[in-house]
């Protein structure tokens, strides 16, 4: 059987320099700089960001989903933390913590280049019985 691998997440933003630094200022991702390009790695997932000068922010409205990607998650171990950090670094806050299910809590945040993230939180689901 063939295995295929996590290799990268092609972005497209207006300004990659902007989203670049925000992903390194508010997620810790490292920037990478290439001859022309900046691109970022988020733990082990390479984000490579296509510049688009004067791109339209064709953002749907509250709540519709788009065609294409709609957003990408990252995972931590204190959901608070990371959101008291996120707030601090002045991310746009587009959904605040939630429960999500048993076990799994979240929030959403959009980046530069309208690139929607979703931070969550995964503990082993209580059980319950009555």
């Amino acid at each position: 059987m063939i295995e295929f691998k996590w290799d990268h997440l092609q972005l497209c933003s207006a300004d990659a320099e902007a989203t670049a630094a925000w992903f390194a200022r508010c997620l810790n991702a490292e920037i990478m700089r290439r001859p022309g390009r900046v691109d970022v790695r988020l733990g082990s997932i390479n984000l490579f960001i296509t510049p688009l000068p004067g791109a339209p922010g064709g953002r749907p409205l509250q709540g519709e989903k788009a065609q294409g990607i709609d957003h990408f998650g990252v995972l931590v171990d204190d959901l608070d933390a990371a959101f008291d950090h996120l707030v601090r670094c002045d991310a746009e806050i587009v959904e605040p913590v939630k429960q999500v299910r048993a076990g799994v809590r979240a929030c959403f945040v959009r980046s530069p280049g309208d690139i929607l993230i979703e931070i969550l939180e995964r503990r082993p689901a209580e059980m319950t019985f009555t």
